[in-house]
């Protein structure tokens, strides 16, 4: 198993989420780059995901003063809640217990493909 929010906790989520029909159809025609952030944990990096047409073509840690043009960050118990099903990944963006950031009416239109990739990544057996 994999340390949960890890580069390669987000590699093993790359390779399902390519692989996931689900994911690929509704994601389809999305390019951009994410960041996912742990707000109150420094031993876990951001990390940095790029998506290209549905599939993710890169999973590393964000650079120092690198931007993306997406963020995802929480504090860690929430996305362990979101990731364990115990709360509902749009509700915690709805109240901004997971925040995002970037252009909303941009995403609007792939939103069931991230509620998709918060699916995959309940497929990834993790360490929490």
């Amino acid at each position: 198993m994999v340390k949960f929010l890890s580069e390669e906790y987000f590699k093993l989520v790359q390779k399902v989420a390519n692989t996931d029909e689900e994911f690929g159809i509704k994601g389809r025609g999305f390019t951009g780059s994410f960041t996912f952030r742990v707000e109150d944990r420094e031993d876990i990096p951001p990390i940095y995901v790029m998506f290209e047409n549905a599939k993710i073509t890169e999973v590393r840690e964000l650079g120092e003063g690198e931007e993306t043009e997406y963020a995802l960050e929480g504090p860690y118990e929430i996305w362990v809640q979101v990731v364990k099903g115990e709360m509902d990944a749009a509700n915690a963006i709805m109240t901004r217990e997971i925040r995002f950031l970037g252009s909303m009416s941009s995403i609007m239109r792939y939103s069931k493909a991230f509620l998709r990739l918060f699916t995959v990544m309940t497929e990834v057996p993790v360490e929490f």
